[in-house]
């Protein structure tokens, strides 16, 4: 038995019309340039982390004592082979903790995936230090924005244009920092600033995924779908991938390997 959120009561052909839609995005000659090789049902593992964090005080100069608890979710067996931050941020799913959680008996076949032993501390305030990070950059290169528009009213008529191309650079880099911020504060799973953090406690839960092995009729290249088994969304609720582990399991070897175990049935590494 597993704690675990239970799979929802999807139709077989549900599924299958999601993966075949899926392979038809790409033909030749009216076939698909990729095939389903392989198929398998796999529980991932996830931290559930209770922890509190502190709020800044006002303009970020003081930190307040009060602490503030929150609650996010990790994919426990990818964090120990993810690499870098871009990665580390695709793993995280504080929106599963909307789910309830129970006993279940994973059906025979089903792999129940291991859970790798991470630092939970430090990946959490390395989150907090890199968010604080982009705030002072954002309030730097805004500050720099403003001024920049201000000289641009003055003397409209001498700007010149490698003021403007700066205009756009400095757009761009806000524009990315501030998705950065709002990706890491979703991971972290508040909206407000956040002085610092401290994990109080953490406990695992099992999510059910398919996972399709996708290869090219060309050259046998190879590629992971996976697919959730739990409802979510709108009011259809119909089987979804999911997008941003499929893409990491594609392109990390480490976490390719911990899912092909579930296609072909075997043990996972340890």
């Amino acid at each position: 038995m597993i704690r675990g959120i239970p799979r929802s009561e999807f139709r077989e052909a549900e599924i299958e019309k999601l993966v075949e839609g899926m392979l038809e995005r790409e033909t030749r000659f009216g076939k698909p340039l990729e095939y389903v090789a392989g198929r398998g049902t796999l529980w991932m593992p996830y931290y559930r982390i209770r922890m509190e964090y502190s709020r800044f005080g006002k303009e970020q100069k003081e930190k307040t004592s009060e602490g503030v608890p929150v609650e996010t979710a990790l994919n426990a067996m990818f964090c120990g082979c993810v690499g870098g931050e871009s990665e580390l941020l695709m793993i995280f799913r504080p929106n599963y903790l909307r789910h309830e959680v129970m006993s279940i008996a994973p059906a025979d076949g089903d792999v129940v995936g291991s859970v790798s032993g991470v630092d939970l501390e430090g990946v959490l305030s390395g989150l907090v230090n890199r968010l604080n990070g982009v705030q002072g950059e954002l309030a730097g290169l805004r500050s720099t924005l403003s001024k920049n528009y201000v000289r641009k009213r003055r003397f409209s008529m001498l700007f010149p244009a490698g003021s403007l191309r700066e205009e756009k650079e400095l757009s761009e880099k806000i524009a990315k920092l501030d998705a950065l911020r709002n990706t890491i504060r979703m991971c972290l799973n508040t909206s407000e600033e956040v002085g610092a953090i401290a994990v109080l406690n953490s406990d695992n839960f099992y999510y059910p995924t398919s996972v399709f092995l996708l290869k090219k009729r060309e050259d046998e290249s190879q590629r992971f779908l996976i697919v959730n088994l739990v409802k979510s969304g709108g009011m259809q609720r119909r089987p979804n991938s999911d997008v941003l582990l499929s893409q990491l399991c594609s392109r990390n070897d480490e976490c390719g390997k911990l899912v092909a175990a579930a296609v072909t049935g075997s043990s996972l590494p340890s």
